[in-house]
């Protein structure tokens, strides 16, 4: 009796290992097939949850959210992965967002332009993020960029975006009260989130969107 208990209970336990297995290969079959680098989210610690999470707006990713100059072909931009790492401005907090620095540190130099079609839902100042815009893609993301030295045109809430469009210009605005410059070098944040169950505004690590993007598209010029 003790005998076909244990083979019982052995049994119960392999259908469920065999049964999660395939989930999970289910799950990054989907993830290939929408086009996400599934080795580099694994790389980077993410399970299938997490990755999860990136799968509704994957599809809507077009362009680097920086644009070299025409007069500079050879452009790079630079970011690094500074998830959750510690700031301290308004008091200490996590940083939710990533970094991209360009070679020249100018105002009104580089373009910024929208990773993905979509609509306007904010945009003006805020003191933390200076002059910032953020736009709802159609999968769903939402994609803040932040510290824009000025914006293109003066955008409303509720315009129409295009992926590669032009939203303004890299810049240092921020830390401050309305028109504050110059209290760190000029870079872009960007900024993703998603609506869960629990959360409004549930931020994800751009990280690897970004690299994606710069991968896939190296000469951007304007």
């Amino acid at each position: 009796m003790k005998k076909w208990m244990l083979m019982l209970c052995f049994l119960l336990f392999f259908d469920v290992q065999m049964i999660g297995g395939m989930r999970d290969k289910t799950s990054l079959s989907t993830f290939r097939q929408a086009g996400m680098p599934v080795e580099l989210f694994q790389k980077m610690g993410m399970k299938a949850q997490d990755m999860e999470q990136y799968l509704g707006f994957w599809e809507d990713l077009k362009y680097f959210p920086v644009a070299g100059r025409k007069e500079a072909p050879k452009e790079v931009f630079y970011f690094e992965d500074t998830w959750l790492e510690d700031r301290n401005y308004g008091g200490k907090r996590a940083h939710q967002g990533c970094d991209v620095f360009g070679k020249e540190d100018r105002r009104e130099y580089y373009p910024v332009v929208s990773m993905t079609d979509g609509v306007v839902e904010t945009v003006g100042w805020l003191s933390l993020g200076g002059w910032r815009i953020g736009i709802r893609s159609p999968g769903g993301g939402f994609f803040y960029y932040a510290h824009l030295s000025s914006y293109e045109k003066e955008f409303q809430e509720g315009d129409a975006v295009k992926a590669g469009e032009i939203l303004g210009f890299l810049g240092d605005t921020g830390y401050g009260e309305e028109g504050t410059r110059g209290k760190f070098p000029c870079h872009l944040h960007v900024g993703i989130y998603v609506k869960t169950q629990k959360e409004a505004e549930h931020a994800l690590n751009p990280y690897p969107v970004l690299l994606f993007l710069q991968s896939r598209q190296k000469n951007f010029f304007y």
